[in-house]
């Protein structure tokens, strides 16, 4: 599936699952991949949702705190198979992540 085609299928899902304000739309899965740059830094993930849907996101600026989790914690969710929350814009046709926390 091209990148152009998982983006507007993104889109169309996060109409579906919770549109926020600022056209940042959230979406729930499961970590099916972390890419690492080096042991402390992490630059994108991909996500499978409860639909079957994988999404390959890249990481913005994230907030600490609120409930929100640091990037790194994405390996324990890999490892553990827990569902996660991911607030995210689409930005040069990229899914860029604002916001990650443990989903309910």
């Amino acid at each position: 599936m091209s990148r152009r085609l998982l983006t507007a299928a993104a889109l169309l899902m996060g109409v579906a699952v919770g549109a926020c304000d600022d056209g940042a739309v959230v979406v729930r899965g499961i970590v099916i991949e972390v890419e690492q740059s080096s042991v402390a830094h992490v630059e994108a993930f991909t996500l499978r949702t409860a639909s079957g849907e994988i999404l390959h996101f890249v990481l913005g600026d994230l907030p600490s705190g609120g409930g929100s989790f640091p990037a790194l914690h994405l390996r324990e969710h890999l490892a553990s198979a827990s569902p996660i929350a991911v607030r995210y814009v689409v930005k040069d046709a990229r899914l860029t992540v604002q916001r990650l926390a443990d989903a309910p």
